[in-house]
C-alpha cells in the first residue's frame, strides 16, 4: 500500500515542479520580450549593466537603442520584472506544497492502513489467543487432553453429590472404549443396570463403572465439541489455518498422527475415530482434513477375510480393499492386529478367535532394521502384510539411493538368486532381516496342509510406503523360493529396483502386482529414477500402476492423461499457496487410498444394481 502512494506523490511533485515561462500581464514590456525566455535573460543583463561592459549580450531582439531605451526607464522594468519573478516564485512554491501535501498525505494513510491491519491482527490473535486457553483450561477438557498425551496414570476424580462420595479412578483403555462405545452399546449397558437395579440385583461395581465411563465420554464430548468451535471459526474467515497452526498442531498430531500415539492404544485410538463419525462431530472431520489428516471411522469388518474367499480369481476392487485394510492394519500394535486378525479368523472359521491366533497368525518385529510385518493363513490363502514409513529411520530407508545383489536364503545359507539387476539397498536389508523367520513359518504351514493332504494357498502381500517396497522385493524373494504369489498389492510404493530387476519380476510374477498411486502422493516418485553418481542404473517401477485423481476417481495408468496429470498437479499446488496445505505428503497417507478403494467399490455395486434393474 505505501509504495503505490509514494509513488504517486513522487509523480505528483514532479508534475507540480516543472517552470513554466512568464505570463505576467503587468509586465510592462511583454510585448518586446514576447515570451521568449532568452530575451528576459537579455533584458535583465542589461539592465544591470548601465554601462555598457558587458559585450555578450544578444542584440537580435533587443538592438542597442531598444536596449538604451531599456536601460534609460531601469525602475519600471526592474519593479515589473521583480513582480513577474515573484508570482512565478509563488506558483512554483505552491505547487510543490501541493506536491509536498499530497506525499506526506499518502504516507499518513498508508501508515494508518498498515498501523490498522497490525491492530486488527493483534487484536485477532489476542482473541484466538484467550479461545484457546479457555479450552485448555476447562476441567473436563483438560482431564481429556491428558489422557491423550500419555498421562493416564493420574488419579482422576469424579465429585459426588450429598448422597454419593466422590469416585477416584485410573484410565485403562478398557475403560476408555467403553466409554467410547456406540450409542446402542451404551444403551443396552444402561438397560442392565436398570434392569438389576429394580430386581434389587444392582451390581455396585458395575454401577461405578459405568458412571466413571459415562464421565470419560462427557470429557471426550466436550473437547470434539471445542474441537469442532474451532473449525467453525475457520470457516467464518475469523482465523487462518496459519494463525490457528502453532496453538492447535500439537493436539490434532496427538489423535491423528500415528507416531505420536501412546504406545499399544491402536484399540482406543480406532474407537476414539468410530466415536468422531458416528456422533457426528462433521466439524472435527473437517478440521482434521485442513491440517492434512482424514479421520476414518474403523475400516476393520469381521467379513473382510470372508469377502476375500469368495470374490473372483485376479484382480477385484473388494480383495485390493481389503488388502489396503490389512496394510493399514500393520501401522497398529501387536495387541491390535492379533485382535482384529482373530476376528477376521473367527467370522470367516466359525471358530474362536484363539485358534486363529495360536495356529494361523505370526507377527515379526526386528528392532534392528525397524522393520514390522505379520502372517496370516486361511485354508483358502495366505496374506503377508509389511509396515510402511513411520519412524525416522524408515524415512532414511526411503531415501537412499544405493544399489546391491539380490540374494536369498537357501537351506540357511546366503546364495546369489538368479536375478540379473539389482535392488534398493536399504529395502533388500529391511526384507533380509526376516527373510528366514518368513520362510520357516511358510515352511512349517506348508508341512501341516501336507499332513492333512492339501497343498499350501495361495500367498497374498501388501504394504504401504516402505511397506510397499518390502512386499516387492519378498515377492521376489518368495517366487525364487517357488512360493505360489497369486497377487501383489502395494499402496505409494517408492521404486525398489533397477530396470532389469523390475523387468524380470514383472515376467515372473505375470501381471498380478498392483500399484496403487494417490493424486500427488510424493513417495512414489523416489528414489529417482536416474541418479548422476550412478549413471549406469535406472530405477523403476513394478507392476500394474492405478491411479486415483484429484477427486478420488480410480483411473487406470493408461487412460491418466498428461492433462489431468498436470491438472492435479497445479490444483495441488494451488491448495498449499491458499494455506490449506501441500498434498505432496498428505496424499501418501493411507487413510485416503482405503476411502477411495471404498468409494470405488460402492460405485461399482450400485452400477450392478443399477444393471439388475435395468435387466429386470
Amino acid at each position: 500500500m505505501r509504495l503505490p502512494l509514494c509513488f504517486a506523490s513522487l509523480l505528483a511533485s514532479a508534475w507540480f515542479a516543472q517552470p513554466a515561462l512568464p505570463n505576467v500581464p503587468s509586465f510592462q514590456v511583454s510585448d518586446e520580450l514576447a515570451g521568449d525566455k532568452l530575451a528576459l535573460t537579455d533584458a535583465i543583463a542589461a539592465i544591470a549593466d548601465p554601462q555598457g561592459t558587458n559585450k555578450d549580450i544578444r542584440t537580435k531582439k533587443f538592438p542597442t537603442g531598444k536596449i538604451q531605451s531599456l536601460r534609460s526607464k531601469p525602475v519600471a522594468i526592474e519593479q515589473d520584472l521583480l513582480t513577474a519573478v515573484t508570482k512565478q516564485d509563488l506558483i512554483i512554491g505552491a505547487r510543490w506544497l501541493t506536491a509536498w501535501s499530497v506525499l506526506f498525505a499518502g504516507g499518513a494513510l498508508a501508515w494508518g492502513i498498515s498501523h490498522y491491519v497490525r491492530q486488527q491482527q493483534w487484536q485477532r490473535l489476542e482473541f484466538l489467543r484467550q479461545v484457546v486457553k479457555e479450552f485448555e483450561q476447562d476441567l473436563e477438557i483438560r482431564n481429556a487432553l491428558k489422557i491423550l498425551d500419555f498421562e493416564e496414570y493420574r488419579d482422576y476424580c469424579i465429585q459426588g453429590d450429598a448422597k454419593h462420595e466422590p469416585i477416584s479412578f485410573r484410565v485403562d483403555e478398557a475403560l476408555l472404549c467403553n466409554a467410547l462405545a456406540n450409542h446402542d452399546q451404551r444403551a443396552r449397558q444402561k438397560q442392565k443396570l436398570d434392569y438389576s437395579k429394580d430386581h434389587d440385583a444392582l451390581d455396585l461395581e458395575l454401577l461405578r463403572r459405568y458412571q466413571i465411563e459415562t464421565t470419560l465420554r462427557d470429557w471426550f464430548n466436550k473437547m470434539l465439541n471445542g474441537l469442532e468451535h474451532f473449525g467453525y471459526l475457520l470457516e467464518s474467515g475469523l482465523f487462518t489455518e496459519k494463525e490457528l497452526r502453532p496453538w492447535m498442531n500439537y493436539w490434532i498430531k496427538l489423535i491423528a498422527e500415528p507416531s505420536y500415539r501412546r504406545p499399544g492404544a491402536s484399540k482406543f485410538y480406532d474407537a476414539l475415530y468410530s466415536y468422531i463419525h458416528h456422533s457426528g462431530f462433521f466439524g472435527v472431520q473437517k478440521l482434521f482434513e485442513r491440517f492434512g489428516y482424514r479421520i476414518l471411522p474403523s475400516p476393520y469388518a469381521d467379513t473382510d477375510l470372508v469377502k476375500v474367499a469368495h470374490a473372483a480369481p485376479g484382480y477385484t476392487t473388494q480383495l485390493a480393499l481389503t488388502l489396503a485394510k490389512a496394510a493399514y492394519l500393520a501401522y497398529q500394535d501387536k495387541q491390535f492386529v492379533a485382535e482384529i486378525v482373530g476376528r477376521w479368523g473367527a467370522a470367516l472359521t466359525g471358530r474362536h478367535s484363539n485358534h486363529m491366533l495360536r495356529y494361523d497368525f505370526r507377527y515379526f518385529n526386528n528392532r534392528g532394521r525397524d522393520t514390522q510385518a505379520y502372517m496370516l493363513r486361511t485354508d483358502q490363502f495366505m496374506v503377508l502384510a509389511f509396515r510402511g514409513s513411520q519412524e525416522p529411520q524408515d524415512w532414511l530407508t526411503n531415501l537412499t539411493t544405493q544399489l546391491c545383489g539380490f540374494t536369498i536364503q537357501k537351506d540357511g545359507v546366503t546364495t546369489l538368486s538368479s536375478y540379473k539387476g539389482q535392488v534398493h539397498t536399504g529395502f533388500f536389508l529391511g526384507w533380509a532381516i526376516i527373510e528366514k523367520s518368513v520362510l520357516a513359518q511358510i515352511s512349517r504351514w506348508r508341512k501341516d496342509f501336507a499332513s492333512k493332504g492339501k497343498l499350501l494357498p495361495p500367498l497374498y502381500i501388501t504394504g504401504h510406503s516402505l511397506g510397499g517396497a518390502l512386499a516387492t522385493v519378498a515377492a521376489a524373494a518368495l517366487v525364487e523360493h517357488h512360493i505360489e504369489v497369486a497377487g501383489v498389492y502395494t499402496f505409494g510404493q517408492p521404486r525398489a529396483g533397477d530396470r532389469t530387476f523390475v523387468n524380470q519380476l514383472n515376467s515372473r510374477t505375470n501381471g498380478k502386482i498392483f500399484r496403487f498411486v494417490n493424486n500427488n502422493d510424493l513417495v512414489p516418485h523416489v528414489p529417482p529414477p536416474f541418479c548422476v553418481w550412478n549413471p549406469t542404473r535406472f530405477y523403476g517401477h513394478v507392476g500394474k500402476a492405478t491411479y486415483f485423481d484429484g477427486k478420488g476417481i480410480i483411473t487406470a495408468s493408461g487412460s491418466y492423461t498428461l492433462s489431468r496429470r498436470l491438472t492435479d498437479i497445479i490444483s495441488g499446488l494451488a491448495k498449499g499457496v491458499v494455506g490449506s496445505g501441500f498434498n505432496y505428503i498428505t496424499d501418501h497417507r493411507m487413510e485416503y487410498y482405503i476411502s477411495h478403494l471404498e468409494g470405488t467399490l460402492k460405485e461399482e455395486m450400485e452400477n450392478k444394481i443399477s444393471r439388475l434393474l435395468d435387466v429386470g
